[in-house]
């Protein structure tokens, strides 16, 4: 890693620590926290228009389309018409004009009247549109990062200057740690101003939260097949997951990247262990064509039969190792067979389960038997972030 990237890396753990060392610590019921960015600019959005996950698809508030509000111009405008028998709202550019009628739940490209497999929904008296469709059809880009004071959600058009670990670095000295305290004062807030309790397994940010044994899924992608199996079992259940890609595998898996990216999965890489110069080759590779295909870096790496020193040099560079300790992996036996197997290894644990998977159809025949039958069950699912592993 170059001497800036670890730079970085230095001044995050550095801050994380001072955090750790002045800060109270987080409750177990913190609720999910979703900041905002446009290009080189946080945005400061009432609470009740945080983003959010509805159906698997996360949505972001008509606002952040709003240049009075934003104070960014990212070169989409809307407008809306609500009468008694009909809600539309329109958003338009040079690009092209997406109409979405709130009644009926659909999304036409003016232009030549095509029907759009999208739909904007109403949270709180708002409209929220979904991130990744939008983002598509206007040329717009969008990373999702999680950081220390929540998920930033950065919406850029090509004319910010700074990259999105720059900025990220940046923004979490004041405005981002100002952003986050300001929303859990809020929640805090609303949760003492009503009576209503909350209903177990439900948090504020929309994703689920239960006690039980934690399940962190992680997928190995050699290009086997069955990523879009896995892909709707996953978001089915609301489940998220960590993606390792070999980097063979990353070019013919454009659109499952950005459906995974833009659905809240996170993105690794699988790469050999065999030395340390074949793994700093294959992931320089594989960064360069996630960059390019989805404008993300990624931090995770998994090693393939790693020889001894090789996953500490790269974490001493700044990568995060992931290791499993429960391999479901295809293995040759029928689908129900490998799920039992797999439910009766979590049943034995009393600590956190780290699941690797692969992405063959076997393996996607198994996780959807498993997956309704762990929901049923005492486990958490988690996302595998660079904080957690």
């Amino acid at each position: 890693m170059a001497r800036r990237g670890k730079q970085i890396l230095s001044a995050v753990c550095a801050l994380a620590l001072l955090c750790a060392l002045v800060l109270p610590a987080a409750r177990a019921d913190t609720p999910t926290i979703y900041l905002m960015a446009e290009n080189d600019r946080m945005l400061t959005l009432p609470l009740d228009a945080m983003p959010a996950w509805v159906g698997g698809v996360l949505y972001v508030p008509y606002l952040a389309f709003d240049r009075t509000v934003t104070g960014v111009n990212l070169g989409v405008s809307y407008g809306q018409e609500h009468t008694e028998s009909t809600y539309t709202f329109t958003l338009y550019s040079l690009r092209g004009t997406l109409v979405f009628d709130l009644n009926a739940g659909t999304c036409v490209d003016q232009l030549n009247g095509t029907s759009l497999d999208m739909r904007a929904v109403q949270r709180n008296g708002r409209v929220f549109l979904p991130l990744a469709g939008v983002c598509s059809f206007f040329g717009l880009n969008y990373t999702y990062t999680p950081t220390q004071y929540g998920t930033l959600i950065r919406i850029t058009n090509g004319q910010e200057w700074l990259s999105t670990q720059d900025f990220v670095s940046t923004a979490s000295g004041d405005a981002m740690r100002t952003r986050y305290y300001e929303y859990l004062r809020q929640l805090e807030g609303d949760s003492q101003e009503t009576s209503t309790p909350q209903t177990p397994g439900e948090s504020t940010g929309g994703e689920t939260e239960q006690e039980g044994l934690p399940v962190y899924l992680a997928v190995q992608c050699t290009g086997a097949g069955g990523l879009e199996s896995i892909l709707d079992s996953l978001d089915d259940r609301g489940a998220r997951a960590l993606f390792l890609f070999q980097g063979e595998a990353l070019a013919d898996s454009a659109d499952q990247l950005r459906r995974l990216v833009g659905t809240g999965h996170a993105v690794g890489l699988s790469v050999s262990g065999a030395s340390l110069e074949t793994a700093r080759a294959e992931l320089e590779e594989g960064t360069a064509l996630l960059e390019e295909l989805a404008h993300l870096r990624p931090h995770t790496v998994y090693l393939e039969d790693a020889a001894a020193g090789v996953a500490d040099a790269l974490e001493a560079e700044g990568w995060v190792c992931w290791t499993a300790n429960v391999d479901a992996r295809d293995d040759g036996r029928s689908a129900s067979t490998q799920a039992t197997a797999l439910l009766q290894n979590l049943e034995g644990r009393r600590s956190t389960a780290r699941v690797l998977l692969d992405d063959s159809t076997a393996c996607a025949s198994m996780l959807e038997r498993a997956l309704p039958r762990m929901s049923r069950s005492d486990y958490q699912f988690r996302l595998a972030l660079e904080t957690r592993i």
